[in-house]
């Protein structure tokens, strides 16, 4: 059957209109509206579980992510040819420029903004996988193993990985991931500008939870920042204080961050996208920035 005859026939709309961006369909309507058609390469648990993120934070009155739509006798998403769709509303506008710090500032705020009402989630039939608290212990480890399989002369950065690994080990860590999992906590999992749209009001929306879990919120925190600051202290004690503004940050927090941004992920993620020819992709820093940047990180405490 093909993909729009099930899709008229599990969310009763008419499609005047169609348009394939990415992975995704922008679907224009019969009746006016605009919405999003997106796959996933899931199992159908998996599924419901990014549908009923989108609902709490519907539930929670969250205007900046899409509104998932429900089709007649209650369904929810379809399934065609071994994907699960989901409906969701279109969000107009354009990717943000995070080279504009004005743009950039506006993610760290609006990150805060959705921290605020990522907790408090219960559901029945969440995806094992998908609970993700105790993952930052294994992080060190797991980027020490990736850095020494490519070799070179890398030491530095191994010595970030076990610098984390002891710092985990802290009681106030082993605190942390308690209070975020006793509250429901939630992150999104990939927080960046592909997955962000800014509308014509100048509102910044998340349009994907694709990669979310449940997880310590500074996991987000820490992903923004290595991609728009690496190794670059005073910018990430910058896109700290905005983020505070919004979401005041607690002890935990901030040993969570601390811990989380000694690793050398920048590295990690070119070695991991780009295999042996990761160099070309990335700038190393030297042995005396990489040392200043560690200082600086230590006013996060």
């Amino acid at each position: 059957m093909p993909l729009w005859t099930d899709f008229n026939k599990d969310f009763g709309l008419q499609v005047k209109r169609r348009k394939k961006i990415r992975d995704v369909y922008q679907v224009f309507t019969t009746t006016g509206r605009t919405l999003c058609y997106k796959p996933y390469s899931t199992g159908e648990d998996e599924v419901a579980f990014i549908r009923k993120l989108f609902v709490h934070l519907d539930d929670k009155g969250y205007r900046y992510a899409p509104k998932p739509v429900e089709g007649p006798g209650q369904k929810l998403w379809s399934f065609h040819r071994g994907q699960y769709w989901l409906l969701t509303n279109w969000v107009k506008g354009r990717s943000p420029n995070f080279t504009r710090e004005s743009e950039l500032m506006k993610g760290f705020r609006t990150l805060a903004k959705f921290h605020r009402l990522a907790e408090g989630f219960t559901a029945e039939g969440i995806p094992n996988g998908r609970i993700r608290y105790d993952e930052l212990y294994q992080r060190p480890g797991d980027y020490r193993s990736e850095i020494r399989r490519h070799g070179g002369s890398l030491d530095r950065f191994i010595d970030c990985c076990y610098k984390a690994e002891a710092f985990s080990q802290k009681p106030a860590i082993a605190s942390a991931v308690e209070m975020e999992r006793n509250a429901g906590a939630f992150s999104h999992g990939d927080y960046n500008y592909p997955n962000l749209v800014l509308d014509r009001s100048n509102h910044l929306h998340l349009i994907d939870l694709e990669n979310a879990s449940l997880n310590v919120r500074m996991i987000d925190l820490a992903h923004i920042l290595y991609r728009n600051y690496p190794w670059n202290g005073r910018g990430v004690l910058k896109g700290i204080e905005e983020y505070d503004r919004k979401r005041p940050l607690s002890a935990e927090d901030l040993h969570l961050l601390y811990m989380l941004l000694l690793l050398p992920y920048p590295l990690v993620r070119a070695m991991r996208q780009f295999g042996n020819q990761y160099l070309r992709h990335i700038e190393l820093p030297s042995s005396s920035r990489l040392s200043g940047y560690k200082r600086t990180l230590r006013k996060i405490l």
